[in-house]
């Protein structure tokens, strides 16, 4: 048995934020690619490994451990090598604090933006019946009528309009705080937070946003440190695993 098993999907924010966090400490994992635009991750398969159906899932010498941000700190605790989290502790709740930022604001902004310009051109193809076979082992069958109503409605520019605004507000903060304590979010040590917020970096630059960094010259300085890291290239998804590039702005 592999000690290090990853199931993930290519193009998801949380499955790349582990994959850095893999590369960055060197450790050798074996993947299992898990698509979620095929709806694998409500196979029965995969049921049995993340009862929530949710990429990416760790398996560490057989133990489960789901949630990209549980991931990497289980990962910076049981591999210290390089450490990922600082040694002080304003710095260390500083980390903390930003990891709660790309989970709560940076990824909730970019969702709406995602699913309408780069996911519903996926989902079109399906058909409701399509995706009633494809739901019918969803965790949470309560929500089935709410998520065909969302894959099959056409994009929405104002969802766009408004994960756009919310991007910015949140890119602000980030430039804000770099401009005040970088040059890494939480300060002067490259940690599990700038690995957190990076894959949303990516999918910002893939939606054709990078325009929301223009006049924020500390946020744009991070930004090119984050993608020239080695192992955030190494992280990304390989040609031909992205999801389709974004569809004309509506």
């Amino acid at each position: 048995m592999a000690e290090i098993e990853l199931y993930h999907f290519w193009d998801s924010f949380c499955s790349f934020k582990v994959r850095i966090c893999l590369e960055e400490k060197r450790l050798k994992w074996t993947g299992h690619h898990i698509d979620l635009m095929a709806f694998e991750n409500f196979k029965p398969h995969y049921l049995t490994i993340n009862q929530k159906g949710l990429v990416p899932t760790l398996s560490h010498a057989g133990q489960i451990i789901p949630e990209s941000s549980i991931i990497n700190e289980f990962l910076d605790e049981q591999y210290p090598q390089p450490r990922l989290t600082p040694e002080e502790p304003v710095a260390r709740a500083r980390m903390r604090q930003w990891v709660k930022v790309e989970e709560d604001e940076l990824f909730t902004a970019v969702r709406p933006a995602s699913l309408n310009l780069m996911m519903k051109q996926v989902f079109a193809k399906f058909s409701e019946a399509d995706l009633d076979r494809l739901l019918a082992t969803h965790p949470r069958p309560y929500l089935i009528p709410t998520l065909k109503k969302m894959f099959l409605a056409p994009p929405d520019p104002k969802a766009v309009a408004q994960s756009r605004k919310m991007l910015a507000t949140a890119l602000e903060k980030m430039d804000r705080a770099l401009a005040q304590s970088g040059p890494w979010l939480a300060g002067e040590t490259y940690s599990l937070a700038d690995i957190a917020a990076a894959p949303v970096i990516d999918r910002i630059q893939r939606l054709g946003m990078a325009d929301l960094w223009d006049g924020l010259p500390a946020l744009k300085s991070w930004v090119e440190r984050i993608m020239n890291r080695p192992a955030y290239k190494k992280a990304a998804p390989p040609e031909g695993c992205w999801m389709p590039s974004p569809v004309a702005q509506v």
